[in-house]
């Protein structure tokens, strides 16, 4: 019982031996291996460099590009359009006419106003310089001819002025009494004579006209037998000279004889129908009509009845009756208004005489006033008549034509020189965005190009959109060579921030404790990694500034994992590594 008992104690060291070794063994792997992964995890992972530079913070917005001065224009007041001279994309300068409308009512209105004014200058001018010796004497002819016509009307008439009246009186009536008695039996007897002599000429010449129509149709007649003779015997003569066997002897045939004659005939048949021709002519018939006619509208106006002579002729007794009237009843009414007239006539001459009173040249001076605002008020209509560019620039659009009513607007227009991009920036980060900070615009017309571009100007005033608070910041960007157009959609990245000759390293290599507020990189010196706690500064997309636990040139790890670098036996395993033990 002994020995076997001592023999399985025996067993039990053994076995207790061998896994104390089989522990050493594992514990060594494990080491070797965790140290081979990190080293070929190292060798595989990328670095970064600490170096110097520059760095700036940004704010990026999105906007648009507007033009800072812009016009929609409109006449003030309804009217049709006479003439569009612009189109859309037309560059105009400051003081060209875009549109006109209808304005020759408008030309007129300032010439009368013009034309008035200077009357009324030219009476202040007068009242000023006070009477000439010409004015004087027309004054005194004035007062002279009141006086007479006021004396004449207290004298009365004369004897030779009533018989005048009395005798334009008698002699209308006598008129009258003509017109309503009709012609005498001469006077209708002469006319029926002239009448029937007039009818008696216009038969001779008809007949005499249609005599000489006659002769010439016999003479046309005997013309075109004398053609027609003349083209047989040519034709006989013509067969003759043709015929080889006659030829010789055409010329002393008879038929030449028989040509000869016949060319003769229609000579003398053509001399005779000429000279009737010529004998024509009606002059004479036409005359002896117009006769006629006159002849006929004497009669007629004889025994007519003369409606409108009767009711002039009584007129005219009217007005004689009027006239002798007025020279018979008493004067009254003339005799006070020619007193009024020479007394207003004594008062123009002793006024020029004396010179104008002050308030008189003050009623004129305000005379000319208003004739001055009465040309400025004519001149502004006018001038409202036409739509003038107000700066240099192009027009947009157009929205009226020729000859239609103009009511709303009528020209659109920018000043491309103006153009600035508007941008959008969040209450966040205006804070930070200051007049005079540099920006970068990218348009997305041209997304490859990148301008420089400065801030000009910031909204001091917030707007809402969407429930965000935005302030709108305005940027003078440098085109270039682009042709830039209002409207055009831009980004912007505002420079808020600039650090110069700093420590940079790249945002990848920094890791964020974020329960302890503090940032650290794995630095790698030779074959060793060093986790290294680091003070941050500013920061953009891609770096971030480092104040403090780095030097320039040090030789960062990316993506480092430090439980698979290395492993301290004397330590442990690092977390998550369980080792078993037997």
């Amino acid at each position: 019982m002994e020995i076997r008992t001592e023999n399985r104690r025996t067993l039990w060291i053994a076995w207790a031996a061998l896994g104390a070794l089989a522990l050493v063994v594992a514990l060594a792997g494990c080491q070797g291996a965790a140290q081979a992964r990190a080293e070929r995890d190292l060798s595989s992972k990328d670095t970064v460099v600490a170096f110097v530079g520059e760095l700036s913070a940004e704010a990026s917005a999105s906007g648009e590009v507007l033009a800072q001065r812009e016009a929609v224009m409109s006449f003030g007041t309804p009217g049709r359009v006479e003439g569009v001279y612009v189109e859309v994309g037309q560059e105009v300068r400051t003081g060209d006419v875009l549109v006109q409308l209808e304005s020759d009512a408008l030309r007129r209105a300032l010439q009368t106003a013009e034309q008035n004014l200077a009357i009324q200058e030219a009476n202040l001018e007068e009242l000023r310089k006070g009477a000439s010796e010409g004015d004087a004497a027309a004054a005194q002819a004035t007062l002279e001819s009141a006086q007479a016509q006021l004396d004449d009307l207290l004298a009365g008439p004369s004897e030779l002025e009533l018989h005048d009246a009395e005798a334009a009186l008698s002699s209308a009536r006598a008129q009258l009494d003509d017109l309503l008695a009709g012609p005498s039996r001469q006077e209708l007897a002469r006319a029926r004579a002239a009448l029937a002599s007039a009818q008696a000429a216009v038969e001779a010449e008809a007949a005499r006209y249609a005599a000489i129509e006659d002769q010439l149709t016999v003479a046309r007649r005997e013309l075109d037998l004398a053609a027609v003779d003349l083209e047989s015997a040519k034709y006989f003569y013509d067969a003759l000279k043709n015929d080889w066997q006659h030829k010789d002897y055409a010329d002393f045939s008879p038929e030449v004889e028989a040509y000869k004659d016949a060319q003769t005939a229609y000579n003398v048949a053509l001399a005779r129908y000429n000279l009737n021709a010529a004998g024509i002519d009606d002059g004479a018939l036409r005359n002896a009509q117009s006769q006629v006619a006159q002849a006929e509208a004497s009669m007629t106006a004889l025994t007519e009845v003369k409606t409108v002579d009767i009711a002039a002729a009584r007129e005219q007794i009217a007005f004689a009756e009027a006239s002798l009237a007025a020279l018979t009843e008493e004067k009254t009414v003339q005799i006070a208004a020619a007193r009024a007239q020479l007394a207003q006539a004594e008062a123009n001459l002793a006024d020029l005489l004396e010179g104008a009173s002050p308030e008189r040249v003050a009623i004129t001076e305000a005379q000319v006033e208003q004739a001055k605002i009465q040309v400025a008020d004519a001149q502004a209509r006018l001038a409202k008549s036409g739509l003038i560019a107000p700066f240099d620039g192009v027009v947009t659009a157009v929205h009226v034509e020729v000859g239609e009513l103009s009511s709303g607007p009528a020209i659109e227009m920018v000043d491309l020189g103006s153009l600035e991009v508007v941008v959008d920036v969040d209450e966040v980060d205006i804070g930070n965005i200051a007049v005079g900070q540099e920006t970068v615009v990218t348009l997305v017309t041209w997304p490859d190009r990148k301008l420089e571009g400065e801030v000009v100007a910031i909204a001091p005033k917030a707007r809402a959109q969407s429930e965000v608070v935005i302030y709108q910041v305005h940027i003078n960007a440098d085109p270039g060579d682009l042709p830039l157009r209002a409207g055009m959609t831009a980004d912007a990245d505002l420079i808020t921030s600039r650090r110069e000759d700093v420590l940079l390293v790249a945002n990848r290599a920094i890791i964020a404790d974020r329960k302890e507020g503090t940032y650290y990189v794995y630095r790698k010196e030779g074959d060793a990694v060093d986790k290294v706690e680091i003070a941050v500064g500013l920061r953009d997309r891609t770096y971030t500034e480092v104040t403090s636990g780095l030097r320039e040139g040090d030789e960062l790890v990316i993506g480092y994992d430090e439980a698979l670098w290395a492993m301290d036996p004397e330590e442990g395993p690092p977390e998550g590594i369980a080792v078993e033990a037997h």
